[in-house]
Parts: C-alpha cells; structure tokens; sequence
C-alpha cells in the first residue's frame, strides 16, 4: 500500500522539523550505517565483515559451502560499499 501525496507531504514536514530541533538525532536515525568511535560503518563493511567472518567459520570449519557463502558475502559488500564511496566523493565534472 502506498502513500497518498498528503501523507508524504506530512512525512517530509515532520522530517525537516526533526532536523531542524534535533540534527544529531536525525543524522543518527538516517539509516547512513552504524556510529562507531565518531566514524559511520556503512551496511557494505557490516556486509563485507560478516563475509569474511563466514569465510574464516568455513575454512576452520572445512566447509566448502559456508566458505564459498562467505566470498560471495564479502565480494557484495566491498562492491555495495565501494559504490556508495564513489557515490559520496565523485567530483561533479561541468
């Protein structure tokens, strides 16, 4: 079910309303990545860590499939997170 135009006129007043009262909370609840010692974790490392983790469980454990399911986790984090660094620190070419 989607919104009617209303409802998200009323979502995005109340959205710069948050931002304008409280900017620390609306960076925080803007689902950029988890703060970790004033550094953003973006959801492609969280990814790309739990790849090499199930990669590393796989291997020790001497299973092809958990460590088979770990490279493909880890290669689709490093792409979803080099994809969102080129996406922040392009230059606008004119």
């Amino acid at each position: 079910m989607s919104l009617s135009d209303e409802e998200k006129q009323r979502l995005a007043s109340l959205g710069r309303q948050l931002e304008e009262e409280d900017p620390r909370l609306a960076k925080s609840l803007s689902g950029n990545g988890i703060r970790f010692f004033g550094f953003t974790i973006g959801p492609g490392v969280l990814v790309a860590l739990a790849g090499a983790l199930l990669l590393f469980v796989g291997i020790a454990g001497n299973s092809l499939l958990l460590a088979m399911l770990g490279i493909i986790a880890l290669c689709a984090g490093l792409m979803v997170s080099a994809a969102d660094w080129f996406r922040t620190h392009r230059r606008h070419r004119h």
